[in-house]
Order: C-alpha cells, then structure tokens, then sequence
C-alpha cells in the first residue's frame, strides 16, 4: 500500500487530449475594473517577469527512496502522440534515465487517438508491464474501461503533465490511477499575460488564441484574462480558438485578418509556443515585424530559436523536458517501490521566463533541458542514490 506524501512546495517556477472539439469562436472584452492603477499593474508584471527569469530551484521535500530498486522493471510509456518533439524528447530523457537505474523502457508509438491509447494499455497488460504511464495530456476520463482492466491485472498507471498544479486526479480516475506529475499551465498564462501588460507599459491591444479540445488550454487562457483584468485595466482584450488540426492551415490566417480588423493589435498571445510558428507567419504576411509581437509557453528548442533568430516572439515560458522527465521518474519509482507518493501538484516542473535576454543560455541552437540550471539532477540524485 503507498502511502501520500503531501509536501510544502514552493518553486521558482502540450497535453493534446481528445475531448470536446470547439471551432471559430471567438470573444472581445476590455478590462475596465481593477485593483490596482496602471503604473501599479505594471510594476506588478515587471516584478512577476524578473521572478521567474532565473534558474528555479530544486526545493521539493521529499523522502528519499532507492531508485536502485527499479532494476528488472517494465515501465510502459504511453505518450499522447509521437509526433509532437516536445513530447518525444521528455519521453526519450525519460527512459535514458530509467535504463540507468536498471528497468526496462517500453515505449508504445501512436498518433494520439483514444483507440489507440486503449490498445496501447491492452497491450502493456498482455505484456505485464509493472507500471503504465500515460505521458503528456491523455486524457484519462476517455480510457475507463481499459483502466479498469489494468487495475484488474494489478498494474499502477502514472498520468503525466495532464493537469494543472493543486488539481486533484478526476473522482472518475481516483481508484484506476495511482500517481500524476502536474504542471504550472495556468501560471504559464500570468507571464504571457504579464509580459504583454509589461512591454506595452500597460497599454496592451491583446489577442489570445485558444485551442479548446485540449484540456488545459481553457484554464490557461483564463488566467490570461484574469491577469489583464487585474493588473491592466487599460487593455484590450480578445480571444478566439483554433483546433489543433487547423493550426498549420488557421492560425497564420487568422492572426492576419485579426490585425486587418484591429490595425492598433500589439500582442498575439497562444496558448502553448508550438502555435507561435504560425503567429510569426500572420504577423509577417500582415507586414506587422517590428510592432506586433507573440509571448506563449513550453520552451520548445525549436520555438526558442524563432526567438534568437526574428523579431516577433519576444518571451517564452519555458519548462525543463529533463526536469520532467526526472520528476516523472522519481514519480513512478515511487509506485514501482511502494515509496511514499508526491502529491498536491508538488511533483511538477518549475517555469523559467525566456526572452532575448537569455534565450542563448539555452544553446545556439537551443537544446532540450539546457538553460535552467542543474539544480533538479542534485536534488533527485540526493533523493535517489547514485545508481
């Protein structure tokens, strides 16, 4: 039996799921109530911005457990799709580090539908696996009954940055998963939003762009607009959705017409930085380079490199993939070892703000985990043992 280990957490800190599919719409509010002036919302933003523009630390308290124990096991890794390198590269980290602690890596490539989700957790039973993750924003709620099956076999599942910091597992999975690494989706959404209300000195004309069917993305552009309505009672604000599927084919499209209809729009602000690709797109058909510009979240190394190398991405909320990848490890030792389990959003990755000013600490070109310190490797080495 685990036991829960609920932590004091404090750090210095893209799911796709398949889910309800909303498509086109779009909303339009200005913030006109306040708790605070201008000049204070942006003294507010300003400090939130220098922050989180340092390398997190690594305060998680934990017990320590022998990782070491994990040799002999299979972990059966699940991912959301395989064609996403955000995605591919935590997954890959994330196995290196489990084969040095001596367990075996299973990894089940798909392209991100619940059929094959299902068929992939049928196949880690038939297989007896030890430990099922589902990485990278499965969404759960659709697989019951190959869950089901799976506590059948006596197989602890694992979901992994799927929900936001301090949200419990849904009722509906509480008896079919044993553990979750959460993420800070919705503070991702503060700094964007704070790093507009920031460089437009609280003037912002701001387009947000939703991609509803994934779960976490309502949260994230809600806390956009909390964050504006807050601190920049003298912004603009508006939102649409584009699915993911239209991405490659709306977004770039949509952010040009977006500035026909409002020639005064500054700030474009997508919910995960895989978007902004097709952002820098519309911005530069729109002829816009140079005075309409893009913020978002993930710190993609692809995306980074956007950033040291153009003019319309100017700042990144970026999360380690290697410190997820170790937290999704130390997570599922944990289970695997009958270890006490992390809870209440504490087994997370922290966020590092990064802009021009130290984009290039992440590489030239920017390489996945590089960038926000090592401060994770020492404290989950001291957690763990060397191997």
């Amino acid at each position: 039996m685990h036991q829960r280990f609920r932590p004091v957490l404090t750090m210095a800190a893209v799911g796709i799921a398949s889910a309800l599919l909303l498509s086109g719409c779009s909303t339009e509010t200005t913030a006109s109530v306040s708790s605070s002036t201008t000049d204070e919302g942006v003294a507010y933003a300003t400090a939130q911005i220098e922050k989180f523009s340092v390398d997190p630390a690594f305060t998680l308290d934990a017990p320590a457990f022998p990782l070491k124990d994990i040799a002999g096991k299979t972990i059966f890794n699940i991912p959301n799709t395989s064609g996403i390198p955000f995605i591919v590269t935590v997954d890959e980290e994330a196995k290196k580090v489990a084969e040095t602690y001596g367990a075996k890596w299973v990894e089940y490539t798909n392209q991100g539908s619940p059929t094959e989700h299902t068929a992939g957790i049928d196949q880690a039973i038939s297989q007896k696996a030890d430990v099922i993750m589902l990485s990278q924003g499965i969404n759960g709620e659709l697989l019951i009954p190959a869950l089901q099956r799976a506590k059948a076999a006596g197989i602890p599942v694992v979901i992994t940055h799927t929900y936001e910091d301090g949200d419990p597992i849904p009722d509906t999975l509480k008896d079919l998963v044993a553990a979750q690494i959460t993420a800070p989706f919705n503070e991702s959404g503060r700094l964007s939003a704070d790093w507009a209300i920031k460089q437009t000195k609280g003037k912002g004309n701001i387009l947000l762009i939703n991609t509803a069917e994934v779960p976490v993305a309502q949260g994230i552009i809600d806390a956009m607009k909390d964050e504006i309505a807050t601190h920049c009672p003298d912004c603009t604000v508006k939102d649409v959705n584009v699915p993911i599927a239209d991405w490659a084919t709306k977004i770039s499209t949509t952010v040009q017409s977006e500035i026909q209809i409002n020639p005064e729009l500054d700030y474009v602000l997508p919910v995960f930085d895989s978007m902004s690709l097709f952002v820098e797109a519309g911005v530069t058909a729109a002829g816009k380079v140079g005075s309409v510009f893009t913020a978002s979240f993930n710190g993609t190394p692809a995306v980074l490199k956007i950033m040291q190398d153009g003019e319309v991405l100017t700042m990144d909320a970026g999360e380690s993939m290697t410190w997820l990848a170790w937290a999704s490890i130390d997570q599922v030792g944990r289970v695997l070892t009958g270890s006490p389990i992390i809870e209440d959003g504490a087994a997370h990755t922290p966020l590092k703000v990064i802009t021009k000013d130290n984009v290039d600490e992440t590489g030239t070109p920017p390489e996945a985990g590089k960038g926000y310190g090592d401060a994770f490797e020492t404290g989950y080495k001291a957690l763990w043992g060397q191997p």
